[in-house]
């Protein structure tokens, strides 16, 4: 597969959910559940280790956000999304882009509240973190 091809495909995904979370405070499942199977289609079309790692990496994206959804405090498709990032990329970089994710959260929450919003569309942040994970091995390598 061309190098590039995944992390293009991923910020697509990401960057159409976003528009929609942003303008209707909502994400049609089609963005979360359709980046999810096109992850694993493009693993499986790999062999039967890159499909297990795109399942893994599923379930470590769904997990992290789970105790927020559950909590209220995110939607169901924030923690999809996080977990079509790591169907497409892996555990690992499900793991990275979810810390990222936290930081670039708290930085627009911090600029939501303080321009009075109470209510902050999350993938927007999913989006910028997973870029910032994108980035962060091309700059220490």
């Amino acid at each position: 597969m061309v190098a590039w091809l995944s992390p293009a495909a991923v910020m697509v995904l990401l960057v159409g959910a976003a528009v929609s979370d942003v303008r209707r405070l909502r994400v049609p499942g089609w963005w979360s559940l359709g980046g999810i199977a096109l992850g694993l289609i493009a693993a499986a079309l790999h062999g039967l280790a890159r499909l297990e790692g795109s399942l893994l990496g599923l379930a470590v994206g769904a997990l992290l956000l789970l105790p927020f959804v559950v909590k209220g405090w995110a939607g169901p498709a924030d923690s999809l999304l996080l977990a079509a990032v790591g169907a497409w990329e892996g555990w690992a970089f499900a793991l990275l882009a979810g810390l990222c994710t936290s930081l670039a959260g708290l930085v627009l929450a911090l600029i939501a509240v303080r321009r009075g919003k109470r209510i902050v569309p999350y993938v927007p942040a999913i989006a910028v973190g997973t870029a910032i994970a994108f980035v962060i091995p091309l700059l220490a390598g």
